[in-house]
């Protein structure tokens, strides 16, 4: 019984030893048990729906979306994309920051799959220190364009990726962990619901356009008859 348990024991710690993946499941599990949470979870939505529903509802609603991502682990920019008709995703607004030029995502692309498939924030330093986290990821060259990039956060829509943002590295935050990691999703899906019904709102105002030029030269071609 000893020799088994002793064998199981190094066994164990082999696995921890060699396994990035395992060991990061062990720090999470050990944080969330026991450890005290780092936020204050009704104080951050309060403040996150407070700056999704400031001002009007078309008005700058992408930048107040990125500006409340970002101000939940403290960066001081972004930017987002969001998927486009074509299926391709596309940035389409910025804050505190340049729009990056042809930073395009492929619908089939290495980086939507992960996003779409596993729902997890991107820490890019991590990326960088160990990739074997990451499984087969590979990132777009044009993520090396956009100075201080730290993570890319998905924004999820009945299971569906929406779009997903690229926050700076913050000069506050040293540690980055699974409830950062929790409390970003869980924005980003409250933040895909509304950039949503805006998409969705436009779209219903350019048919009701369409449909009135319609009438209009419609009217015109009768008396022109």
């Amino acid at each position: 019984a000893q020799v088994i348990f002793l064998f199981g024991a190094l066994l164990v710690l082999a696995v921890l030893l060699f396994s990035g993946q395992l060991r990061a499941s062990l720090r999470v599990f050990i944080s969330k048990h026991f450890f005290h949470y780092k936020y204050d979870y009704r104080d951050e939505w309060l403040r996150f729906i407070g700056a999704l529903s400031s001002g009007e509802p078309d008005a700058r609603l992408r930048e107040r979306v990125l500006r409340g991502i970002a101000e939940i682990i403290e960066s001081p920019s972004g930017s987002l994309w969001l998927r486009r008709d074509t299926g391709r995703f596309e940035p389409v607004a910025a804050w505190q920051m340049e729009l990056p030029e042809n930073a395009n995502a492929e619908p089939g692309g290495s980086l939507v799959a992960f996003l779409e498939r596993q729902e997890w924030v991107i820490n890019l330093e991590e990326y960088a220190r160990d990739r074997e986290m990451y499984a087969d990821l590979e990132l777009p060259e044009w993520l090396a364009s956009i100075p201080r990039a730290w993570l890319i956060s998905p924004l999820m829509l009945h299971e569906r990726l929406l779009g997903f943002a690229v926050l700076t590295r913050s000069p506050a935050t040293q540690h980055f962990n699974w409830e950062d990691c929790d409390l970003l999703k869980t924005a980003g899906r409250q933040a895909a619901s509304h950039l949503a019904q805006l998409e969705a709102a436009r779209a219903l105002a350019d048919a009701r356009q369409f449909e009135m030029c319609n009438r209009l030269s419609t009217y015109v071609m009768h008396d022109l008859k």
